[in-house]
């Protein structure tokens, strides 16, 4: 009886050591998965918090573009004929490998004193594209590489550039002009910038403001588009007192040729608030880009107080421009403008080849107020 109990005691004790032990082990066990669990989870938001941070330093060391235009199929681009871009570019901020086919847009980098992040421009031959507005400013031909014509550019010399974003204006968004950009400049964000003649000085205003932005100058931007506002509330309240009709003219080989409203310098009257003298009758050839073609006896008709003067040709080539005696004859003799002197002849680069762009506006709006003030002085 004696050995039952002293082994029965035993066997008790035995259950109960392992008991123990069991327990203990799956206390370790849920410890170690316990401190496991802990470690992954710190691992997990250090590498989500790893990703944000590369997200917030990829966004600062961008920013974003809304890309719209259209690739036409002619040479600036036949309206239904094209493609239609409409994208969001991520471009890079503070870049230095930027090309520019924009002029206008090349006087808005100067105007913000950020013209040595350009790389190259097309100056055309003999720097005849670049109007006296820019061309002490870009005609370096070792700063500033020249990438040949507006329509014809220097792909080769392109390609050499390797630049990071290039910025197109309207004569070069067509299909063509397009495709070899890409094949030469394979790592760049291609971009159009050129202002809208529907929405100029706004879009010109834009344009500042984003490339002040993108070189974190917002307040050299902000500065430059309140004095452009500035100047352009003064010349507006000036065309509006003056109340003269106004006749938009443009020469071209001897041809004449006029903008109205709606056209290529619809700003004239959208902004600048000018009335048109005259207005083409719809069974007449209208162009945008070129205007419409007006002879002499036109002139005579709407009798404009003000004509502005634009010689294309001069703009083009390396010619002179056409002087304003090329309105006087016998037809126009009796035409109040020219009667009284108020003929203005206006820079053709800055309206013609490099419009679009801040120091090129201004220039324009400079311009303007010259004509009126003169047109009104007693």
């Amino acid at each position: 009886m004696e050995f039952k109990k002293l082994y029965l005691m035993l066997t008790m004790a035995v259950i109960l050591v392992l008991a123990a032990c069991s327990g203990g082990s799956e206390e370790d066990t849920s410890t170690e998965e316990s401190a496991s669990e802990e470690t992954s989870t710190e691992e997990t938001a250090e590498e989500e918090t790893a990703e944000e941070d590369a997200s917030e330093e990829e966004s600062a060391d961008t920013i974003a573009y809304e890309n719209q235009f259209e690739i036409g199929s002619g040479e600036r681009g036949d309206e239904g004929e094209g493609t239609q871009i409409d994208e969001t570019v991520e471009l890079p901020k503070n870049s230095d490998k930027v090309v520019i086919f924009d002029l206008g847009v090349a006087s808005t980098f100067a105007a913000l004193g950020l013209e040595e992040n350009i790389i190259g421009l097309p100056k055309g031959e003999n720097n005849a594209s670049l109007g006296g507005t820019i061309s002490d400013v870009y005609e370096s031909d070792e700063d500033y590489v020249n990438l040949g014509g507006l329509k014809e550019p220097d792909y080769e010399a392109l390609a050499a550039l390797d630049p990071e974003i290039v910025m197109i204006h309207g004569r070069q968004s067509n299909s063509n002009v397009v495709g070899e950009l890409e094949k030469a400049a394979p790592n760049a964000e291609i971009i159009h910038v050129a202002a809208d003649n529907s929405n100029y000085f706004e879009d010109v205003k834009e344009m500042t403001t984003f490339i002040g932005e993108m070189y974190d100058v917002q307040d050299k931007a902000q500065e430059l588009v309140d004095d452009l506002d500035t100047q352009l509330a003064e010349v507006n309240e000036k065309v509006a007192a003056a109340e003269l009709p106004m006749l938009f003219v443009q020469t071209n080989g001897g041809n004449l040729s006029f903008h109205g409203v709606g056209g290529r310098y619809d700003f004239l009257y959208n902004d600048f608030g000018f009335t048109s003298a005259g207005e083409q009758a719809e069974s007449e050839e209208t162009t945008d880009s070129h205007g419409n073609e007006i002879s002499f006896e036109f002139i005579a008709e709407t009798n404009p107080g003000l004509i502005l003067l634009m010689d294309r040709g001069a703009a083009v080539s390396e010619g002179e421009a056409t002087s304003t005696d090329v309105l006087v004859n016998e037809v126009t003799s009796g035409v109040d403008a020219i009667e009284n002197d108020n003929v203005y002849e206006l820079n053709p680069q800055n309206w013609y080849l490099n419009a679009g762009g801040y120091l090129t506006a201004l220039a324009q709006v400079e311009e303007i107020n010259a004509a009126v003030d003169a047109a009104t002085a007693e």
